[in-house]
């Protein structure tokens, strides 16, 4: 069962339970105090929810993310992919991305350099055009 966890003008946030799985989609481009912020919020839903679904993934739709600023992308490689994969403890991370290659290079860059830096870890990322064939690698985890 799909049910919202949370929703503004820029993203909504959901708990798939069947999987289980906390996805979010962006609806519009934030600006990068947003992004930050926002991401952050669901990162504390993520947390509170793994108490109860230890095997939860993190789905990420950025097709209507837009581009990141520098700040943002400093911020992935510095503070971010530590908060999600260190403290958070997040395991299976997939993400949507869209058609605007400018603005995917930043996630891209993020995956790369998550999975290198937290291999020990056992972090699991994955990269995809759909949320069907994100939800089919998700099932194989």
């Amino acid at each position: 069962m799909v049910t919202l966890v949370f929703e503004n003008e820029f993203v909504a946030c959901e708990l798939d339970d069947s999987l289980p799985v906390l996805k979010h989609r962006w609806k519009k481009e934030p600006s990068g105090e947003i992004f930050r912020s926002t991401l952050l919020v669901i990162q504390q839903h993520y947390t509170e929810l793994a108490k109860d679904y230890p095997f939860l993934a993190w789905l990420a739709d950025t097709q209507l993310l837009g581009e990141v600023d520098e700040d943002t992308e400093v911020w992935f490689s510095k503070t971010w992919d530590d908060l999600l994969f260190n403290q958070a403890q997040v395991k299976i991370h997939a993400v949507i991305l869209g058609d605007d290659l400018f603005a995917d290079y930043p996630m891209e860059k993020f995956k790369l350099n998550a999975e290198e830096k937290f291999k020990a870890y056992n972090v699991q990322l994955g990269i995809f055009s759909d949320e069907e064939e994100a939800y089919d690698w998700i099932r194989t985890r």
